[in-house]
């Protein structure tokens, strides 16, 4: 598949300079001349060009969240290199991952269209991870054939990929999902309140239980045409505390050393930790509390490891740590424009303003996923006094409630909205409900701006429905 098609622009303000003041708000984002801006370009002309509402993404920010991840990652790994692989799951759009390509990064995918999503943006196959449960072995060939590693998840997945390999006449690399049990994760789920973090993960269905690894881990070692090249596991994101990806960690090396001396003399090349750190702001936050320094979690998760595995008599000399962030990696180079399309007020029976915009939670699926709360700025009026406490709602029949109980200016139809944190998720899981059309994606990257995905149409949302066509009653 072929690179896609851009529209670009650039973008000056006003007086054709860069404002002279400027409140930056991270990285890329800043208020000046009342408006939100994001890198070298104001969020109010954006909107002009390309209409609400509007995901934008930042190369910029694409970029360095990428560098950071591996320098801050290497320098707690430092007995081997270190591999991004993010998960495609969560920003699939073709040009986003050909930033990732640029960066050398691989790719994490999950189903048969993640893995062909990634094969069409130019990720070598031999930098995919097949994950996720119940493959096909439609699925799995494909893998085979494009050179994928394949890890798995159970022994069907392994019989298909013996077959695989017979009819293709290929070898293949695979790791095994393991599901350690973590006894000392008794702390509440961010996202099962009522659970403990244990009973949380062990309720997620993907990975393999120590036992059935094990015997699972030696029929892939004395297959001549498999290579067993690693072990990998997910926590997700349950807590922003970086104490429990170190007991994460430490678990999963005590488990990789039981597993190595089961199998010696075999031993990894790699490890892989997954992904589900939380983003610099963790809008899944429920206290709404920023996450911790990135710095924290490598030293956590990495350090606990490095000692697991030395606890076990296993030397890491060499061995590769791979992450595969998603939200951590994504939400913070994103936001999601939206106008005003009404400001509504009722004095009985009880005195509330809403105002209604263009998007929907459909658009920011997280918002009933993962409970989350994405910031809202005015960024028609990023400076200005607030004067009435408001809800921001969405235009779909839901109750769509975007922003609950937040102080605001004098709002009018027209004025502009952005909510950040959106990169992560949001485009990828974005639904069709009340007939909707999904949103435009645009890419900054310093003072320009590139479409690197239309807005749907309505056609296309019909596009796979057939008209009923009955054959006349025969009596």
């Amino acid at each position: 598949m072929s690179p896609p098609e851009h529209n670009s622009s650039r973008f000056a303000d006003r007086n054709g300079s860069v404002p002279v003041k400027r409140r930056y708000l991270d990285e890329v984002l800043s208020i000046a001349d009342g408006h939100l801006w994001i890198e070298g370009c104001d969020t109010v002309e954006i909107a002009a060009e390309f209409g609400t509402p509007l995901y934008v993404v930042s190369e910029t920010q694409l970029r360095a969240n990428c560098r950071q991840f591996a320098a801050v990652f290497g320098r707690h790994w430092d007995v081997g290199p270190v591999e991004l692989l993010p998960s495609l799951k969560a920003n699939y759009t073709i040009a986003i991952r050909q930033i990732l390509n640029d960066e050398g990064a691989g790719c994490d995918v999950f189903g048969h269209g993640e893995l062909q999503a990634a094969l069409w943006s130019g990720v070598p196959g031999d930098k995919i991870s097949l994950n996720g449960s119940a493959k096909s072995a439609k699925l799995i060939e494909l893998a085979v054939s494009a050179g994928a590693r394949i890890t798995l998840d159970s022994e069907q997945e392994l019989k298909f990929v013996i077959a695989a390999t017979e009819q293709q006449r290929k070898s293949v690399k695979v790791r095994l999902r393991v599901r350690p049990d973590y006894l000392d994760l008794t702390l509440a789920s961010d996202f099962f309140p009522a659970m403990t973090i244990r009973d949380a993960a062990n309720l997620y269905k993907p990975g393999i239980e120590v036992g059935a690894a094990m015997r699972l881990g030696r029929r892939v070692i004395e297959h001549p045409k498999l290579q067993l090249t690693g072990l990998m596991t997910h926590l997700g994101r349950h807590s922003a505390d970086p104490a429990v990806w170190a007991t994460m960690a430490r678990t999963f090396g005590s488990v990789v050393t039981q597993l190595a001396q089961a199998w010696a003399p075999w031993r990894p090349l790699e490890l892989d930790i997954g992904g589900g750190f939380p983003a610099p702001r963790d809008p899944s936050n429920p206290a709404k509390r920023a996450a911790p320094p990135l710095e924290d979690f490598a030293k956590s998760a990495a350090g606990a490891l490095l000692e697991a595995l030395r606890a076990g008599r296993f030397d890491p000399a060499g061995v590769i740590l791979q992450i595969e962030p998603g939200r951590s990696l994504l939400a913070n180079t994103g936001i999601h424009l939206s106008r005003v399309c009404h400001v509504k007020r009722q004095d009985q029976p009880v005195a509330r303003t809403w105002i209604e915009l263009d998007t929907t939670e459909m658009f920011l699926a997280d918002l009933f996923m993962e409970h989350a709360y994405f910031r809202p700025i005015f960024a028609s009026q990023a400076e200005t006094e607030t004067v009435e406490k408001v809800e921001i709602v969405g235009q779909s029949c839901n109750f769509d409630l975007l922003a609950r109980d937040v102080e605001a200016p004098a709002l009018a139809n027209g004025d502009l909205i952005a909510f950040l944190d959106t990169g992560a998720y949001q485009d990828a899981a974005a639904s069709n409900f009340n007939a909707l059309t999904r949103p435009a994606t645009v890419l900054v990257e310093a003072n320009r701006c590139t479409l690197i995905k239309r807005r749907e149409t309505l056609e296309e949302i019909f596009a796979r429905d057939l008209p009923l066509q009955r054959s006349p009653h025969i009596e």
